[in-house]
């Protein structure tokens, strides 16, 4: 295929793409950051680049130079005085944003932007698109807990068996609905993507999963650096979120759980 050919195909595409985008939505890209400052710059300069005029928000609770990177952008830096976790970066995202398509995407953005354009545009006939990961260089131990812990969560959430991924960083829905669902948002780590898959679910909204190549990259990985304290967080956080869809939710409001909550919280994390 000749270069004029292959170009001319590209620009069909994105004629396309913006015409089902822009005739009825306007886009907010959220980026969770916490201490992404050396990941998150080559993010911002693709994104300005694709996105001219949509809103770009940036949801920071770290403690480095990540808003001073963010400003040279000009997009939106939220800057919170503790720690919020992925959920409560979700949380706020949602609520920060102006947008009537929200679209989650992570600091060192690590799919493609045709693959990111291909997950929005699905958001076009969709309430909740999330992505399918195909993983390029996950290492051994990080590929098998992961599988391990979409089977766990499999047992635990029967309605969620369809689905090949559960927790993968790129996920874009309508802000309407995801307004919608937000008083059932109860988790703030790394469960926030389960919680909201759920709260689509039961409420009948149409939810697509779309696959996606995703380049790990171990520096900087949050996850890989404590991986222990992860384990134990995601189980604990696993069965809070079990009983919070289950007839015993009200053992959650209790003291006793609580402090046992405070308890552990304070020693993982």
């Amino acid at each position: 295929m000749s270069l004029v050919k292959k170009d001319e195909e590209h620009k069909w595409a994105e004629k396309i793409y913006y015409h089902a985008c822009e005739k009825a939505y306007v886009f907010s890209i959220v980026i969770p950051a916490y201490n992404e400052e050396e990941r998150i710059e080559q993010t911002l300069m693709n994104l300005r680049r694709e996105f001219q005029g949509e809103q770009v928000i940036v949801i920071f609770d770290g403690n480095d130079h990540t808003p001073e990177v963010c400003r040279k952008y000009g997009v939106e830096v939220h800057v919170y005085g503790k720690r919020l976790g992925k959920g409560g970066a979700l949380i706020e995202g949602i609520k920060k944003s102006r947008g009537s398509i929200i679209a989650f995407i992570d600091a060192d953005m690590p799919v493609s932007m045709d693959d990111f354009k291909k997950v929005i545009k699905a958001a076009v006939d969709n309430d909740l698109v999330i992505s399918y990961r195909i993983f390029e260089n996950m290492p051994a131990k990080r590929l098998f807990l992961h599988n391990s812990f979409i089977a766990l969560t499999k047992v635990l959430f029967p309605e969620l068996r369809k689905f090949n991924d559960l927790q993968s960083g790129l996920k874009v829905m309508k802000a309407d609905r995801a307004k919608e669902v937000l008083g059932e948002l109860v988790m703030s780590d790394f469960l926030i993507d389960i919680n909201l898959l759920i709260a689509f679910i039961k409420r009948g909204f149409k939810v697509k999963e779309v696959p996606v190549f995703w380049r790990h990259t171990e520096a900087g990985s949050k996850i890989s650096k404590n991986i222990f304290k992860i384990i134990m967080l995601f189980t604990l956080s696993l069965i809070k979120l079990r009983f919070y869809y289950s007839p015993f939710r009200a053992v959650l409001n209790t003291r006793a759980y609580n402090r046992a909550q405070a308890f552990f919280q304070k020693i993982l994390r």
